[in-house]
Protein backbone atom coordinates (compact mmCIF):
# COMPACT_ATOMS: atom_id res chain seq x y z
CA UNK A 1 0.00 0.00 0.00
CA UNK A 2 1.33 3.41 -0.96
CA UNK A 3 1.54 5.66 2.12
CA UNK A 4 2.87 8.74 0.34
CA UNK A 5 0.95 11.79 1.60
CA UNK A 6 -1.44 13.40 -0.83
CA UNK A 7 -2.38 17.08 -0.99
CA UNK A 8 -5.28 18.75 -2.73
CA UNK A 9 -5.69 21.71 -5.07
CA UNK A 10 -8.42 22.96 -7.39
CA UNK A 11 -8.26 22.86 -11.17
CA UNK A 12 -7.67 26.33 -12.63
CA UNK A 13 -10.06 25.57 -15.49
CA UNK A 14 -13.07 23.68 -14.08
CA UNK A 15 -12.57 24.34 -10.37
CA UNK A 16 -12.91 20.70 -9.34
CA UNK A 17 -10.62 19.32 -6.62
CA UNK A 18 -7.57 17.20 -7.50
CA UNK A 19 -5.50 15.09 -5.15
CA UNK A 20 -1.80 14.60 -5.89
CA UNK A 21 1.41 13.49 -4.12
CA UNK A 22 2.97 16.30 -2.09
CA UNK A 23 6.31 15.90 -3.85
CA UNK A 24 4.59 16.89 -7.15
CA UNK A 25 3.87 20.41 -5.93
CA UNK A 26 4.92 23.03 -8.48
CA UNK A 27 4.44 20.78 -11.50
CA UNK A 28 1.91 21.10 -14.31
CA UNK A 29 -0.56 18.27 -14.83
CA UNK A 30 -3.68 17.40 -16.80
CA UNK A 31 -6.88 17.67 -14.77
CA UNK A 32 -8.60 14.25 -14.49
CA UNK A 33 -11.98 16.03 -14.64
CA UNK A 34 -11.74 18.25 -17.74
CA UNK A 35 -8.34 17.36 -19.21
CA UNK A 36 -7.07 20.95 -19.08
CA UNK A 37 -3.53 21.56 -17.88
CA UNK A 38 -3.32 23.10 -14.43
CA UNK A 39 -0.45 24.12 -12.17
CA UNK A 40 0.00 22.29 -8.89
CA UNK A 41 1.32 25.51 -7.35
CA UNK A 42 2.38 25.94 -3.76
CA UNK A 43 -0.36 28.49 -3.21
CA UNK A 44 -2.98 25.89 -4.17
CA UNK A 45 -1.82 23.14 -1.81
CA UNK A 46 -4.24 22.31 0.95
CA UNK A 47 -3.68 20.18 4.00
CA UNK A 48 -3.04 16.48 3.43
CA UNK A 49 -6.27 14.67 2.68
CA UNK A 50 -7.57 12.85 5.72
CA UNK A 51 -9.56 9.66 5.57
CA UNK A 52 -12.41 11.20 7.59
CA UNK A 53 -13.14 14.63 8.95
CA UNK A 54 -15.97 13.68 11.30
CA UNK A 55 -15.28 13.13 14.98
CA UNK A 56 -16.47 9.84 16.52
CA UNK A 57 -20.19 9.77 17.18
CA UNK A 58 -19.65 8.62 20.77
CA UNK A 59 -17.90 11.89 21.62
CA UNK A 60 -20.87 13.84 20.28
CA UNK A 61 -23.37 11.77 22.26
CA UNK A 62 -21.37 12.07 25.48
CA UNK A 63 -21.51 15.86 25.22
CA UNK A 64 -25.26 15.79 25.92
CA UNK A 65 -25.83 16.05 29.66
CA UNK A 66 -29.31 15.72 31.17
CA UNK A 67 -32.80 15.71 29.68
CA UNK A 68 -35.29 18.23 28.32
CA UNK A 69 -38.61 18.92 30.03
CA UNK A 70 -41.41 19.02 27.44
CA UNK A 71 -42.86 22.46 26.80
CA UNK A 72 -46.26 23.10 28.34
CA UNK A 73 -48.91 24.02 25.80
CA UNK A 74 -49.93 27.57 26.62
CA UNK A 75 -53.48 28.87 26.97
CA UNK A 76 -52.96 31.23 24.04
CA UNK A 77 -51.89 28.30 21.91
CA UNK A 78 -55.10 26.42 22.71
CA UNK A 79 -57.24 29.48 21.94
CA UNK A 80 -55.39 30.01 18.67
CA UNK A 81 -55.83 26.36 17.78
CA UNK A 82 -59.60 26.61 18.19
CA UNK A 83 -59.92 29.86 16.23
CA UNK A 84 -57.75 28.78 13.35
CA UNK A 85 -59.43 25.37 13.12
CA UNK A 86 -62.78 27.02 12.52
CA UNK A 87 -61.45 29.70 10.19
CA UNK A 88 -59.34 27.51 7.94
CA UNK A 89 -62.22 25.08 7.42
CA UNK A 90 -64.59 27.94 6.67
CA UNK A 91 -62.49 29.92 4.17
CA UNK A 92 -62.25 27.29 1.40
CA UNK A 93 -65.97 26.61 1.79
CA UNK A 94 -66.70 30.32 1.38
CA UNK A 95 -64.69 30.35 -1.84
CA UNK A 96 -66.45 27.25 -3.20
CA UNK A 97 -69.78 28.90 -2.38
CA UNK A 98 -68.72 32.00 -4.33
CA UNK A 99 -67.77 29.85 -7.33
CA UNK A 100 -71.15 28.13 -7.21
CA UNK A 101 -72.89 31.49 -6.91
CA UNK A 102 -71.05 32.85 -9.95
CA UNK A 103 -71.86 29.72 -11.96
CA UNK A 104 -75.51 29.91 -10.96
CA UNK A 105 -75.63 33.57 -12.00
CA UNK A 106 -74.24 32.73 -15.45
CA UNK A 107 -76.78 29.93 -15.82
CA UNK A 108 -79.69 32.19 -14.86
CA UNK A 109 -78.58 34.83 -17.32
CA UNK A 110 -78.18 32.31 -20.15
CA UNK A 111 -81.66 30.82 -19.60
CA UNK A 112 -83.69 33.92 -18.70
CA UNK A 113 -82.28 36.46 -21.16
CA UNK A 114 -82.30 34.36 -24.32
CA UNK A 115 -85.28 36.43 -25.53
CA UNK A 116 -82.76 39.11 -26.49
CA UNK A 117 -81.84 37.01 -29.50
CA UNK A 118 -85.43 36.96 -30.81
CA UNK A 119 -85.90 40.71 -30.93
CA UNK A 120 -86.43 42.22 -34.38
CA UNK A 121 -83.82 44.05 -36.45
CA UNK A 122 -81.62 43.64 -39.50
CA UNK A 123 -78.01 42.55 -39.80
CA UNK A 124 -76.74 45.32 -37.57
CA UNK A 125 -79.49 44.54 -35.11
CA UNK A 126 -78.42 40.90 -35.04
CA UNK A 127 -74.85 41.91 -34.23
CA UNK A 128 -76.10 44.25 -31.51
CA UNK A 129 -78.31 41.52 -30.04
CA UNK A 130 -75.40 39.10 -30.06
CA UNK A 131 -73.24 41.64 -28.27
CA UNK A 132 -75.91 42.41 -25.68
CA UNK A 133 -76.63 38.76 -24.96
CA UNK A 134 -73.29 37.10 -25.68
CA UNK A 135 -71.09 39.77 -24.11
CA UNK A 136 -72.16 39.29 -20.49
CA UNK A 137 -72.34 35.54 -21.08
CA UNK A 138 -68.74 35.50 -22.33
CA UNK A 139 -67.58 37.60 -19.38
CA UNK A 140 -69.41 35.33 -16.93
CA UNK A 141 -67.96 32.14 -18.42
CA UNK A 142 -64.43 33.56 -18.29
CA UNK A 143 -64.99 34.63 -14.69
CA UNK A 144 -66.25 31.19 -13.64
CA UNK A 145 -63.37 29.45 -15.41
CA UNK A 146 -60.84 31.62 -13.62
CA UNK A 147 -62.56 30.97 -10.30
CA UNK A 148 -62.71 27.20 -10.86
CA UNK A 149 -59.14 26.96 -12.14
CA UNK A 150 -57.51 27.54 -8.71
CA UNK A 151 -59.42 24.61 -7.22
CA UNK A 152 -57.38 22.29 -9.44
CA UNK A 153 -54.08 24.18 -9.28
CA UNK A 154 -51.21 21.89 -8.35
CA UNK A 155 -48.03 22.82 -6.59
CA UNK A 156 -45.10 23.00 -9.05
CA UNK A 157 -42.68 20.12 -8.79
CA UNK A 158 -39.16 20.78 -7.56
CA UNK A 159 -36.04 18.73 -8.02
CA UNK A 160 -35.17 16.26 -5.28
CA UNK A 161 -32.49 17.73 -2.98
CA UNK A 162 -29.31 15.80 -2.26
CA UNK A 163 -29.91 13.24 0.50
CA UNK A 164 -27.28 12.12 3.00
CA UNK A 165 -26.35 8.46 3.11
CA UNK A 166 -26.35 7.26 6.76
CA UNK A 167 -23.63 4.73 5.93
CA UNK A 168 -21.26 7.55 4.94
CA UNK A 169 -22.41 10.13 7.52
CA UNK A 170 -22.96 8.14 10.74
CA UNK A 171 -22.04 11.04 13.02
CA UNK A 172 -24.69 13.31 11.53
CA UNK A 173 -27.39 10.66 11.91
CA UNK A 174 -26.33 9.83 15.47
CA UNK A 175 -26.34 13.54 16.31
CA UNK A 176 -29.83 14.07 14.87
CA UNK A 177 -31.12 10.89 16.49
CA UNK A 178 -29.92 11.96 19.93
CA UNK A 179 -31.64 15.34 19.62
CA UNK A 180 -34.88 13.67 18.51
CA UNK A 181 -34.75 11.39 21.57
CA UNK A 182 -34.22 14.34 23.91
CA UNK A 183 -36.97 16.41 22.33
CA UNK A 184 -39.40 13.51 22.02
CA UNK A 185 -39.83 13.71 18.25
CA UNK A 186 -39.63 10.91 15.67
CA UNK A 187 -36.39 10.36 13.78
CA UNK A 188 -36.53 11.63 10.18
CA UNK A 189 -36.61 9.00 7.45
CA UNK A 190 -34.35 11.13 5.26
CA UNK A 191 -31.95 14.07 5.66
CA UNK A 192 -31.66 16.39 2.67
CA UNK A 193 -29.09 19.09 1.92
CA UNK A 194 -29.67 22.40 0.17
CA UNK A 195 -28.13 25.89 -0.04
CA UNK A 196 -30.71 27.75 2.04
CA UNK A 197 -29.71 29.56 5.21
CA UNK A 198 -32.27 27.53 7.09
CA UNK A 199 -33.23 24.13 8.43
CA UNK A 200 -36.71 22.62 8.31
CA UNK A 201 -38.47 19.42 9.28
CA UNK A 202 -41.59 18.47 7.35
CA UNK A 203 -43.76 15.57 6.28
CA UNK A 204 -41.88 13.65 3.62
CA UNK A 205 -44.85 12.89 1.35
CA UNK A 206 -47.00 15.88 2.23
CA UNK A 207 -50.59 14.93 3.01
CA UNK A 208 -49.66 11.28 2.52
CA UNK A 209 -47.50 11.44 5.67
CA UNK A 210 -49.89 13.60 7.68
CA UNK A 211 -51.13 10.83 9.96
CA UNK A 212 -47.79 9.11 10.47
CA UNK A 213 -44.25 9.95 11.52
CA UNK A 214 -42.73 9.98 8.04
CA UNK A 215 -40.52 13.06 8.33
CA UNK A 216 -37.72 14.60 6.30
CA UNK A 217 -35.13 17.02 7.67
CA UNK A 218 -33.70 19.57 5.24
CA UNK A 219 -30.45 21.21 6.32
CA UNK A 220 -29.04 24.29 4.65
CA UNK A 221 -25.29 23.91 4.31
CA UNK A 222 -24.66 27.67 4.81
CA UNK A 223 -26.16 27.11 8.25
CA UNK A 224 -23.70 24.30 8.96
CA UNK A 225 -20.75 26.33 7.68
CA UNK A 226 -21.64 29.39 9.73
CA UNK A 227 -22.69 27.96 13.11
CA UNK A 228 -20.98 26.12 15.93
CA UNK A 229 -22.09 22.58 16.70
CA UNK A 230 -23.82 23.86 19.85
CA UNK A 231 -25.74 26.50 17.92
CA UNK A 232 -26.58 23.99 15.20
CA UNK A 233 -27.91 21.55 17.80
CA UNK A 234 -30.27 24.23 19.08
CA UNK A 235 -31.60 24.89 15.57
CA UNK A 236 -32.29 21.18 15.06
CA UNK A 237 -34.01 20.99 18.46
CA UNK A 238 -36.22 23.89 17.42
CA UNK A 239 -37.28 22.19 14.18
CA UNK A 240 -38.16 18.91 15.85
CA UNK A 241 -39.77 20.75 18.73
CA UNK A 242 -42.63 21.46 16.33
CA UNK A 243 -43.30 17.73 16.02
CA UNK A 244 -43.78 17.26 19.76
CA UNK A 245 -47.04 19.20 19.50
CA UNK A 246 -48.88 16.30 17.87
CA UNK A 247 -52.22 17.37 16.49
CA UNK A 248 -51.18 21.02 16.54
CA UNK A 249 -48.32 20.35 14.14
CA UNK A 250 -50.59 18.48 11.75
CA UNK A 251 -53.10 21.27 11.92
CA UNK A 252 -50.38 23.83 11.26
CA UNK A 253 -49.38 21.87 8.15
CA UNK A 254 -52.94 22.14 6.88
CA UNK A 255 -53.00 25.84 7.77
CA UNK A 256 -49.75 26.51 5.93
CA UNK A 257 -50.94 24.49 2.94
CA UNK A 258 -54.19 26.49 2.71
CA UNK A 259 -52.28 29.76 3.06
CA UNK A 260 -49.81 28.73 0.35
CA UNK A 261 -52.69 27.69 -1.90
CA UNK A 262 -54.38 31.06 -1.49
CA UNK A 263 -51.08 32.84 -2.19
CA UNK A 264 -50.51 30.81 -5.36
CA UNK A 265 -53.97 31.38 -6.81
CA UNK A 266 -53.80 35.11 -6.03
CA UNK A 267 -50.31 35.88 -7.35
CA UNK A 268 -49.31 33.14 -9.80
CA UNK A 269 -50.14 33.46 -13.49
CA UNK A 270 -50.43 30.69 -16.09
CA UNK A 271 -50.91 30.41 -19.85
CA UNK A 272 -54.61 31.27 -19.56
CA UNK A 273 -53.80 34.57 -17.83
CA UNK A 274 -51.21 35.40 -20.49
CA UNK A 275 -53.71 34.62 -23.27
CA UNK A 276 -56.35 36.90 -21.76
CA UNK A 277 -53.86 39.75 -21.36
CA UNK A 278 -52.42 39.41 -24.86
CA UNK A 279 -55.89 39.14 -26.41
CA UNK A 280 -56.97 42.34 -24.68
CA UNK A 281 -53.85 44.24 -25.75
CA UNK A 282 -53.79 42.98 -29.36
CA UNK A 283 -57.52 43.14 -30.16
CA UNK A 284 -58.15 45.23 -33.29
CA UNK A 285 -61.95 45.35 -33.01
CA UNK A 286 -62.96 47.80 -30.28
CA UNK A 287 -66.03 45.76 -29.40
CA UNK A 288 -63.98 42.62 -28.87
CA UNK A 289 -61.46 44.65 -26.85
CA UNK A 290 -64.27 45.91 -24.60
CA UNK A 291 -65.53 42.37 -23.97
CA UNK A 292 -62.09 41.01 -23.12
CA UNK A 293 -61.34 44.08 -21.01
CA UNK A 294 -64.54 43.54 -19.02
CA UNK A 295 -63.57 39.89 -18.57
CA UNK A 296 -60.19 40.98 -17.19
CA UNK A 297 -61.94 43.32 -14.77
CA UNK A 298 -64.13 40.44 -13.60
CA UNK A 299 -61.08 38.22 -13.11
CA UNK A 300 -59.37 41.01 -11.17
CA UNK A 301 -62.40 41.33 -8.91
CA UNK A 302 -62.42 37.57 -8.27
CA UNK A 303 -58.76 37.71 -7.33
CA UNK A 304 -59.44 40.54 -4.91
CA UNK A 305 -62.01 38.33 -3.20
CA UNK A 306 -59.41 35.58 -3.03
CA UNK A 307 -56.89 38.03 -1.65
CA UNK A 308 -59.33 39.12 1.05
CA UNK A 309 -59.88 35.49 2.05
CA UNK A 310 -56.12 34.92 1.99
CA UNK A 311 -55.40 37.89 4.24
CA UNK A 312 -58.19 36.89 6.62
CA UNK A 313 -56.88 33.35 6.99
CA UNK A 314 -53.29 34.53 7.12
CA UNK A 315 -53.98 37.06 9.84
CA UNK A 316 -55.82 34.56 12.04
CA UNK A 317 -53.45 31.64 11.43
CA UNK A 318 -50.33 33.69 12.07
CA UNK A 319 -51.39 34.08 15.69
CA UNK A 320 -51.23 30.29 16.10
CA UNK A 321 -48.03 29.95 14.09
CA UNK A 322 -46.26 32.51 16.28
CA UNK A 323 -47.30 30.63 19.41
CA UNK A 324 -45.90 27.44 17.89
CA UNK A 325 -42.60 29.20 17.23
CA UNK A 326 -42.35 30.26 20.87
CA UNK A 327 -42.99 26.67 21.96
CA UNK A 328 -40.32 25.36 19.57
CA UNK A 329 -37.91 28.07 20.80
CA UNK A 330 -38.23 26.66 24.31
CA UNK A 331 -36.73 23.35 23.14
CA UNK A 332 -33.84 25.15 21.49
CA UNK A 333 -33.22 27.21 24.62
CA UNK A 334 -33.35 24.19 26.93
CA UNK A 335 -30.88 22.25 24.80
CA UNK A 336 -28.31 24.91 23.88
CA UNK A 337 -28.95 27.50 26.62
CA UNK A 338 -30.36 31.02 26.68
CA UNK A 339 -27.03 32.67 25.83
CA UNK A 340 -26.47 30.36 22.88
CA UNK A 341 -30.01 31.00 21.64
CA UNK A 342 -29.17 34.70 21.51
CA UNK A 343 -25.79 34.15 19.86
CA UNK A 344 -27.45 31.90 17.27
CA UNK A 345 -30.04 34.57 16.50
CA UNK A 346 -27.35 37.21 16.09
CA UNK A 347 -25.19 34.91 13.99
CA UNK A 348 -28.02 34.01 11.62
CA UNK A 349 -28.99 37.68 11.36
CA UNK A 350 -25.47 38.55 10.21
CA UNK A 351 -25.35 35.70 7.70
CA UNK A 352 -28.78 36.58 6.38
CA UNK A 353 -27.62 40.18 5.88
CA UNK A 354 -24.70 38.89 3.80
CA UNK A 355 -26.88 36.80 1.47
CA UNK A 356 -27.86 39.63 -0.86
CA UNK A 357 -24.34 41.02 -1.43
CA UNK A 358 -23.11 37.45 -1.90
CA UNK A 359 -25.65 36.74 -4.63
CA UNK A 360 -25.01 40.18 -6.14
CA UNK A 361 -21.31 39.38 -6.49
CA UNK A 362 -22.18 36.00 -8.01
CA UNK A 363 -24.51 37.65 -10.50
CA UNK A 364 -21.82 40.13 -11.50
CA UNK A 365 -19.18 37.42 -12.00
CA UNK A 366 -21.63 35.33 -14.03
CA UNK A 367 -22.59 38.23 -16.28
CA UNK A 368 -18.99 39.33 -16.83
CA UNK A 369 -17.22 36.03 -17.36
CA UNK A 370 -19.61 33.12 -16.73
CA UNK A 371 -17.79 32.48 -13.45
CA UNK A 372 -19.42 31.10 -10.32
CA UNK A 373 -18.01 30.00 -6.96
CA UNK A 374 -17.66 26.26 -6.65
CA UNK A 375 -18.75 26.39 -3.00
CA UNK A 376 -21.55 28.78 -2.05
CA UNK A 377 -21.42 28.12 1.74
CA UNK A 378 -17.67 28.76 1.66
CA UNK A 379 -18.22 32.03 -0.21
CA UNK A 380 -20.78 33.17 2.35
CA UNK A 381 -18.36 32.30 5.14
CA UNK A 382 -15.61 34.23 3.36
CA UNK A 383 -17.87 37.27 3.15
CA UNK A 384 -18.54 36.89 6.86
CA UNK A 385 -14.83 36.72 7.68
CA UNK A 386 -14.19 39.87 5.65
CA UNK A 387 -16.88 41.93 7.40
CA UNK A 388 -15.36 44.79 9.43
CA UNK A 389 -15.89 44.64 13.18
CA UNK A 390 -17.75 47.94 13.23
CA UNK A 391 -20.13 46.80 10.51
CA UNK A 392 -20.71 43.49 12.29
CA UNK A 393 -21.54 45.25 15.54
CA UNK A 394 -23.96 47.53 13.73
CA UNK A 395 -25.74 44.59 12.09
CA UNK A 396 -25.95 42.62 15.34
CA UNK A 397 -27.33 45.62 17.23
CA UNK A 398 -30.09 46.06 14.64
CA UNK A 399 -31.59 42.65 15.39
CA UNK A 400 -33.97 44.05 17.99
CA UNK A 401 -35.29 46.95 15.91
CA UNK A 402 -37.97 44.98 14.05
CA UNK A 403 -41.35 44.43 15.68
CA UNK A 404 -43.81 41.57 15.27
CA UNK A 405 -46.63 42.35 12.82
CA UNK A 406 -50.08 40.83 12.69
CA UNK A 407 -49.28 39.01 9.44
CA UNK A 408 -45.89 37.66 10.58
CA UNK A 409 -45.66 33.88 10.83
CA UNK A 410 -42.65 34.21 13.17
CA UNK A 411 -42.14 36.50 16.15
CA UNK A 412 -39.49 39.16 15.74
CA UNK A 413 -35.95 38.20 16.73
CA UNK A 414 -36.02 40.69 19.58
CA UNK A 415 -39.18 39.17 21.08
CA UNK A 416 -37.74 35.68 20.81
CA UNK A 417 -34.47 36.69 22.45
CA UNK A 418 -36.35 38.33 25.32
CA UNK A 419 -38.32 35.12 25.93
CA UNK A 420 -35.11 33.08 25.88
CA UNK A 421 -33.52 35.44 28.40
CA UNK A 422 -36.52 35.07 30.71
CA UNK A 423 -36.12 31.28 30.65
CA UNK A 424 -32.49 31.64 31.82
CA UNK A 425 -31.59 28.11 30.75
CA UNK A 426 -27.97 26.89 31.01
CA UNK A 427 -28.49 24.22 28.35
CA UNK A 428 -27.51 20.55 28.34
CA UNK A 429 -25.13 20.58 25.34
CA UNK A 430 -21.94 22.61 25.59
CA UNK A 431 -19.67 21.34 22.83
CA UNK A 432 -18.12 24.37 21.12
CA UNK A 433 -16.66 23.46 17.74
CA UNK A 434 -17.55 24.16 14.11
CA UNK A 435 -20.69 22.32 13.03
CA UNK A 436 -18.80 21.06 9.99
CA UNK A 437 -17.01 18.48 12.18
CA UNK A 438 -20.22 16.45 12.12
CA UNK A 439 -19.73 15.76 8.41
CA UNK A 440 -17.18 13.68 6.60
CA UNK A 441 -15.78 15.53 3.57
CA UNK A 442 -18.00 18.54 4.15
CA UNK A 443 -16.25 20.58 1.45
CA UNK A 444 -17.04 17.97 -1.20
CA UNK A 445 -20.69 17.75 -0.13
CA UNK A 446 -20.91 21.54 -0.13
CA UNK A 447 -19.55 21.77 -3.67
CA UNK A 448 -21.96 19.11 -4.93
CA UNK A 449 -24.96 20.80 -3.32
CA UNK A 450 -23.81 24.16 -4.72
CA UNK A 451 -23.90 22.78 -8.26
CA UNK A 452 -27.38 21.34 -7.65
CA UNK A 453 -28.46 24.74 -6.37
CA UNK A 454 -27.26 26.39 -9.57
CA UNK A 455 -28.99 23.93 -11.89
CA UNK A 456 -32.18 23.08 -9.97
CA UNK A 457 -32.97 26.26 -8.03
CA UNK A 458 -31.44 29.04 -10.13
CA UNK A 459 -31.78 27.40 -13.55
CA UNK A 460 -28.13 28.02 -14.43
CA UNK A 461 -26.54 25.55 -16.89
CA UNK A 462 -23.57 24.41 -14.81
CA UNK A 463 -21.82 22.95 -17.84
CA UNK A 464 -21.49 26.49 -19.23
CA UNK A 465 -20.10 27.94 -16.00
CA UNK A 466 -16.50 28.20 -14.91
CA UNK A 467 -16.49 27.13 -11.27
CA UNK A 468 -13.94 29.18 -9.38
CA UNK A 469 -12.47 27.81 -6.12
CA UNK A 470 -13.26 29.85 -3.03
CA UNK A 471 -10.16 30.75 -1.04
CA UNK A 472 -10.54 31.51 2.64
CA UNK A 473 -9.17 34.71 4.15
CA UNK A 474 -6.39 32.72 5.75
CA UNK A 475 -5.47 31.06 2.49
CA UNK A 476 -5.21 34.43 0.77
CA UNK A 477 -2.57 35.73 3.17
CA UNK A 478 0.92 35.83 1.65
CA UNK A 479 3.11 32.88 2.47
CA UNK A 480 6.78 33.05 3.36
CA UNK A 481 7.58 30.77 0.42
CA UNK A 482 6.50 32.45 -2.82
CA UNK A 483 4.32 30.41 -5.17
CA UNK A 484 5.94 28.83 -8.16
CA UNK A 485 5.48 30.87 -11.31
CA UNK A 486 4.26 29.38 -14.54
CA UNK A 487 7.64 29.91 -16.17
CA UNK A 488 9.48 27.99 -13.47
CA UNK A 489 6.99 25.15 -13.18
CA UNK A 490 8.47 21.75 -13.81
CA UNK A 491 7.06 19.31 -16.32
CA UNK A 492 4.45 17.09 -14.73
CA UNK A 493 5.73 13.94 -16.34
CA UNK A 494 4.23 10.87 -14.69
CA UNK A 495 2.51 12.75 -11.86
CA UNK A 496 -0.08 10.44 -10.30
CA UNK A 497 -3.34 12.38 -9.93
CA UNK A 498 -6.50 11.01 -8.42
CA UNK A 499 -10.07 12.12 -7.88
CA UNK A 500 -11.18 12.81 -4.30
CA UNK A 501 -13.06 9.89 -2.80
CA UNK A 502 -16.67 11.17 -2.76
CA UNK A 503 -18.12 8.07 -1.12
CA UNK A 504 -16.73 8.78 2.31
Amino acid sequence: MNNNPFARCDCESCGNPIEYPEESAGMNADCPHCGAQTALGYSAISEPVAEAHAIPAVEILNAFEGTITPARVSFFYQVGLLLVSCMMVLLPLVYVALVCLAGWGVYLYATHFSFLLTMGGGFRGAILKLMIYGGPLFIGIILVLFMVKPLFARRPRHAQPMALNPAFQPTVYAFIGKICDLVGAPMPKRIDMDCELNASASFRRGMGSLFGNDLVLTIGLPLVAGLSVREFAGVIAHEFGHFTQGFGMRLSYIIRSVNMWFARVVYERDAFDVWLQETSEEAEDWRWAILVGCARIGVWCSRQILKLLMLTGHGVSCFLLRQMEYDADSYETKLSGSETFESTSRRMHVLNTLLKPTYDSMRASWNSGRELPNDLPALLLKQDQAMPIGKRTQVEDSIGLNTTGIFDTHPSAGDRIRCARQMNEPGIFHLDAPATILFQNFDIISQQVTQLHYSDDLGIPVELAKLVPVQSEKAEEPEETPPASASSARSAGPVRLRLPNRSK
